[in-house]
């Protein structure tokens, strides 16, 4: 597995190429590869210094390779030189070693997601959540969408596990705020990233769906629930501007690409409770992989080191 490489071992086993590009040396002609490299235990940047032509070849039409090489520290990260690499037919891979997943159970998220919408009140807005979230596309899609790429609970059930944190983070808040809405919080909280399931595809790995890459997931879901809303004939426009709003702003400022700043209570309660579980996931990921250390690697999406004891 790779979460198992330390530096100076060699590595070999099936992998999931999830993205991959050409990158010019810097001081001699010719190219090396960096490639991302996953199994259901984590992933790895790797290296190919020197690839036969063929190497690229299959690279545009497969995913899944047989690896082998070594693995190497680089500034404060384990990634692996890829020493030899090839296809493996997919009727001979189990996918389920290769994509991770929440360590959360399924059991245990439906549990406190029920919790959640049944103290919502509104019935407006418990009608739209049971609608999406009881919809057999974007219900069952909702349960298995990652929520990220990279940085947090990129892996399935990932967007599942997120919204329920932030929604139960946001109520947590939201008691101690006489004027806040706290059906609001709670609908808004649980479907803020509703749009990653148009975002991302996750079948073979976590990648960008060419409407991802085109609208991203905000727009996504600000479609998605203006469409349900519609269909809904007693949801005021009132609550629909609210909503969407909470779904628009969720991000906080517009250089993380919102295109709104919150502007209610309770979009300002839910944009902290979303940073503070993608935040704190990277602490705990981070306690995780350096158990024996006082500090952890440079971590670029926290632009810090973290202290783990």
């Amino acid at each position: 597995m790779l979460r198992d490489c330390k530096a100076g071992e060699r590595f070999e086993g099936v992998l999931l190429v999830n993205e991959w590009k050409e990158v010019p040396f810097r001081q001699k002609p010719g190219a090396y590869l960096s490639m991302t490299c996953q199994d259901r235990s984590g992933m790895i940047q790797g290296k190919i210094w020197n690839y036969d032509p063929q190497v690229l070849v299959w690279l545009k039409d497969q995913d899944i390779f047989r690896v082998k090489g070594v693995a190497s520290e680089y500034r404060g990260t384990i990634e692996l030189t890829i020493e030899a690499i090839q296809i493996v037919s997919k009727e001979d891979v189990d996918l389920s070693d290769l994509l991770p997943s929440s360590p959360v159970t399924a059991d245990e998220l439906e549990k406190r997601l029920a919790v959640l919408i049944e103290k919502i009140i509104q019935p407006e807005l418990k009608m739209l959540m049971e609608m999406i979230l009881g919809h057999p596309e974007w219900g069952n899609a909702y349960r298995k969408a990652p929520a990220a790429m990279k940085i947090h609970q990129a892996y399935l059930r990932g967007l599942w596990e997120h919204s329920v944190r932030v929604a139960e983070l946001a109520e947590g808040i939201a008691k101690h705020y006489a004027g806040i809405n706290r059906d609001l919080v709670v609908a808004g909280a649980l479907l803020h990233d509703i749009g990653k399931i148009g975002e991302y595809s996750y079948d073979r790995g976590v990648k960008f769906t060419t409407e991802g890459r085109l609208l991203g997931h905000i727009i996504i879901g600000i479609e998605l629930l203006t469409e349900e809303i519609a269909k809904i004939p007693s949801f005021s426009r009132d609550q629909r501007s609210k909503l969407l709003h909470i779904i628009t702003s969720h991000h906080g400022k517009y250089e993380w690409q919102s295109p709104k700043r919150p502007k209610l209570m309770e979009a300002l309660v839910i944009h902290y409770a979303d940073a503070m579980d993608a935040e704190l996931y990277q602490f705990e990921q981070a306690k995780e992989n350096h158990p024996q250390d006082e500090w952890s690697p440079y971590i670029p999406s926290m632009e810090r080191f973290i202290y783990l004891k």
